[in-house]
């Protein structure tokens, strides 16, 4: 048996989900000689008329109502965890704003290191203000909790939507990647890089518009002439491992996280754009480091070899982004904007945003998977 009625009452009293008004309104519809009886019921009617979420009655039938709100916010769903945290949907109580709030695991508490890695995603993503970037909105702390409040993406990400739907037009992707570019073009200019690069870190929405997740793997460019100090912000940024998804890391990435600049987001969106038109990752191998060995010595395969009526310009454009040294890359992300808009006939000033026909819209599930 799981919360009596009158457990279930207390649980949902100790969350803070509802108003008083509203409590006392549940309250007063329960006879006296049903309180001793189990709150199934009660929770599925609760939901039912949409006073509770699933998510929220589980956790109060549960006697686990703790956490189902972080200060401003109202916790309704968990919708993942990644390495630097677990993922809710969240109302912001006076707003009645839906947003993404990513949570720092209590356990990361205990580690400094991470804390801070935290508040540096956190200062990372406050300062960009783009339409293809995932939008910051708040940083707080409530009971000794961190957590970040972010936009709520209606949509899906590249790696499922291709999975679903296989590889795809050539101008689709190729207005995929465009808006990509813009976004990083924007962080890059603030002294951010990405790091992470990779389909299921770019989300599209329901209206067209991708917008890049995750920049939690960010780095803070100390100079355009000066190399990068071995310091705690670059510290943080490593975890003690690799940091990047091997797919679609830069060969320099692949040997020292210390090396990965604009340079590499260049390197990995030309990974990415790969995948959107081919449907797999640049270079196969059943392990690790034969993949990464692949990024380091093995030539970028053609993109008209697998598919012909791919363009020349595009798969020369893509060479050029994916290009082994550093050096033969393209310099900026505004020369991949350029190129990639003399083909797609498009400004390279404004974002292009591509067609959304057939988009499901239950994106939000994925967001920091690992």
């Amino acid at each position: 048996m799981g919360a009596t009625i009158n457990e279930f009452l207390k649980h949902l009293n100790d969350s803070g989900i509802l108003s008083s008004a509203d409590l006392l309104a549940v309250d007063a519809q329960i006879p006296e000689k049903l309180r001793t009886r189990d709150s199934q019921g009660l929770a599925k009617e609760l939901v039912r008329t949409k006073k509770l979420t699933v998510f929220q009655a589980d956790a109060i039938y549960s006697g686990t109502p703790q956490g189902l709100t972080l200060g401003n916010y109202v916790i309704l769903e968990k919708i993942g965890a990644g390495g630097m945290g677990m993922v809710f949907k969240a109302e912001h109580r006076r707003m009645k704003r839906i947003v993404a709030v990513k949570v720092l695991p209590p356990t990361a508490l205990k580690n400094p290191a991470a804390l801070k890695r935290f508040h540096r995603e956190v200062e990372a993503v406050a300062k960009l203000t783009h339409p293809n970037i995932v939008a910051a909105y708040d940083a707080d702390e409530s009971k000794g909790v961190h957590f970040l409040a972010m936009e709520f993406v209606e949509g899906i990400d590249l790696a499922r939507h291709v999975k679903q739907h296989g590889p795809l037009p050539v101008e689709t992707a190729v207005g995929y990647i465009l808006q990509t570019a813009h976004g990083l073009e924007h962080a890059h200019r603030q002294g951010i890089v990405h790091r992470d690069i990779k389909p299921a870190n770019l989300l599209l929405d329901t209206r067209g518009t991708v917008k890049i997740l995750d920049m939690g793997l960010a780095r803070f460019q100390e100079g355009a002439n000066a190399a990068a100090p071995v310091d705690e912000a670059t510290v943080l940024t490593q975890n003690g491992s690799l940091m990047g998804t091997v797919d679609f890391m830069s060969p320099e990435q692949a040997v020292d996280s210390h090396l990965a600049d604009h340079a590499s987001d260049v390197y990995s969106l030309g990974a990415t754009l790969y995948f959107l038109l081919i449907g797999q990752p640049l270079f196969g191998g059943t392990t690790l480091m034969a993949r990464v060995l692949a990024h380091r010595e093995t030539p970028a395969p053609s993109l008209r070899a697998a598919r012909p009526e791919i363009p020349p310009q595009i798969d020369s454009i893509y060479q050029r982004m994916v290009a082994k040294k550093k050096e033969a890359r393209y310099p900026s992300m505004a020369d991949v904007i350029r190129d990639l808009s003399d083909w797609a006939n498009v400004s390279p000033v404004q974002p292009l945003s591509a067609s959304s026909d057939n988009i499901p819209t239950n994106v939000i599930d994925a967001i920091f998977d690992d």
